[in-house]
């Protein structure tokens, strides 16, 4: 799968793209394999209670691809690659993959605020659940990951490193919602701005990370 030039200015402009059903195919095998990962590495296991998942649990599992084979090789899956390759350039690098199970909301943050300002960089989520608004779908604020521009100087003051600044609940800031079904792929730059809400159930996720200086 080659994204049209049409994508990858849309992900290039703001920061991120939806790909309905991409997966669909392996979604079953891949969540049988994300299951086990915590069933059979429970040493591997960190609980993380954080103040931007307001206090609540997030579990997960760092570098799965080193820990099963199967979701080893869907770094070399042709939709994967030919994506990082299209929108990163030749000579990308696979950075890092982990396993989520959320039981909790996130507050507006950045994966990325270390990474250099030049970078390119992608995160592909893969959730394994059905989520809407109300349930833990990803809010992302579009253009917020251009570093240096007037916009995201003020967001990142006002809103991430500004806390609660602006006296708005995660829901009530401007925000394009990507609800999601098994299968679905959403990706987005590490810098982007984004959140989710927390609907009271426990979210699983696994993500696979992709960079370029």
């Amino acid at each position: 799968m080659v994204l049209e030039q049409q994508q990858k200015a849309f992900f290039d402009l703001f920061g991120f793209l939806y790909l309905p059903g991409l997966f669909v195919d392996k979604i079953e095998e891949i969540s049988r394999h994300f299951d086990a990962l915590f069933e059979d590495n429970p040493e591997d296991v960190i609980e993380w209670v954080h103040e931007f998942h307001d206090n609540r649990m997030r579990r997960f599992i760092s570098a799965v691809t080193e820990k099963d084979a199967y979701i080893a090789d869907l770094i070399r899956d042709q939709r994967i690659a030919e994506i990082a390759g299209c929108l990163l350039g030749k000579g990308y690098s696979f950075t890092g993959s982990d396993a989520s199970i959320y039981d909790c909301g996130t507050r507006f943050h950045q994966d990325g605020h270390s990474v250099k300002d030049d970078s390119r960089n992608i995160k592909m989520a893969l959730y394994l659940d059905p989520i809407d608004s109300a349930s833990g779908a990803i809010r992302l604020i579009p253009g917020s990951h251009h570093r240096g521009d007037t916009f995201s100087g003020i967001l990142n003051r006002d809103l991430f490193l500004g806390g609660d600044k602006l006296g708005l609940e995660t829901e009530d800031v401007p925000a394009t919602v990507l609800p999601s079904n098994p299968g679905d792929l959403v990706l987005w730059d590490y810098r982007i701005l984004h959140a989710t809400s927390y609907g009271g159930n426990q979210r699983r996720m696994l993500a696979l990370e992709f960079s370029h200086a």
